[in-house]
């Protein structure tokens, strides 16, 4: 742009040097056509021959002044509009340089496209990671939406164990008075005492309610250890997790992460299986535990930890008949053998 702004100022000058040479020059000639009519009018007694050339030649030059200047007048108008074109097509080259800019090749769409999901995925995952960062009532409100929203944890809320104690915190929104419901369990899911986080709470006055109520169920750990907070962050951190292993649908884990009741020492217990974390293509259903002989079978593997995530799922799913959670052939299966 200011190569073309010094190239149409270098023009504007030589055509500005041009005219005055031209005035110059026609000022001239219009003094000499003057004289010449001057002169005739002297001579058209005595020399009537040379008074009538020199008539005809003064009427020529007063003649041909304003046939140049306006010759002049219309070859400026050429230039003008040769410089408008020249800066039309300038401008539509630009134009066309920055669209070509914009669209890219085909791999550059493509990439963009991965680049725009993979932002909307990090926007997304944030809200779990703000549980931790943020210990507000509304983020956790608003992980515990998005994650029942999308199928994530059941409905009837998501349960994080409480650190070295037989005891659970389940987190869920009551939907009707849009209020954040927090109750302390047992493994068979019996509940101890209910505790609701009112906008009137602050964080601290909340978490040392529920530590109070550990204290009050008789597993109070001491000074320091009673941390309703870690439950939280295990909470956080198992829906970031899981959110990752549910990101695309050919790593077949949204079928079996889904509706989850809990994550416990490195296995999920969800609404319809029991998975190792370790092995998430391996879903033990729900209808099966009381078959007898899992924990042979799963240590056989080399599950050293199997045994007690079966106890423990026998506990949990303790109040549903087998009938509550029949298969629905939609979901893998395994058999102890």
């Amino acid at each position: 742009m200011a190569r073309g702004s010094e190239e149409s100022e270098r023009v504007t000058k030589a055509e500005g040097t041009t005219l005055r040479h031209r005035l110059l020059t026609s000022g001239f000639i219009l003094a000499a056509g003057l004289v010449a009519a001057f002169v005739s009018w002297k001579l058209q007694d005595d020399e009537p021959w040379w008074s009538a050339i020199l008539g005809n030649l003064a009427v020529t030059v007063v003649l041909l002044i304003p046939a140049e200047f306006a010759l002049s007048w219309v070859r400026r108008g050429f230039r003008s509009l040769q410089r408008e074109n020249a800066k039309v097509r300038k401008v539509a080259e630009d134009a066309h340089d920055i669209a070509a800019r914009v669209e890219g090749t085909l791999e550059e769409v493509q990439q963009a496209l991965v680049d725009r999901q993979t932002d909307e995925y990090s926007e997304y995952v944030d809200v779990f990671r703000k549980m931790a960062r943020d210990s507000s009532r509304d983020s956790l409100i608003h992980g515990l939406r998005l994650a029942t929203r999308d199928g994530i944890v059941t409905e009837d809320g998501v349960r994080s164990p409480i650190w070295a104690t037989p005891l659970h915190y389940r987190y869920l929104v009551d939907q009707g008075n849009e209020e954040l419901v927090v109750r302390i369990e047992r493994d068979n899911a019996d509940v101890i005492s209910t505790h609701i986080w009112g906008a009137e709470l602050s964080p601290l006055d909340f978490y040392q309610e529920l530590a109070g109520g550990v204290h009050a169920a008789g597993h109070d750990l001491g000074v320091g250890l009673n941390l309703p907070t870690e439950s939280v962050l295990k909470l956080s951190e198992m829906l970031v997790d899981v959110s990752l292993l549910r990101s695309q649908v050919l790593m077949g884990h949204r079928d079996v992460l889904r509706g989850i009741i809990e994550r416990r020492d490195g296995w999920y217990f969800t609404e319809k299986y029991v998975v190792p974390e370790h092995n998430l293509s391996y879903a033990i259903e729900i209808h099966r535990l009381n078959e007898s002989d899992w924990e042979e079978h799963l240590r056989g593997k080399g599950w050293l930890d199997a045994a007690d995530a079966i106890r423990f799922a026998r506990r949990l799913y303790s109040s549903a008949s087998p009938q509550d959670h029949p298969t629905d052939g939609d979901g893998p299966t395994h058999p102890p053998r």
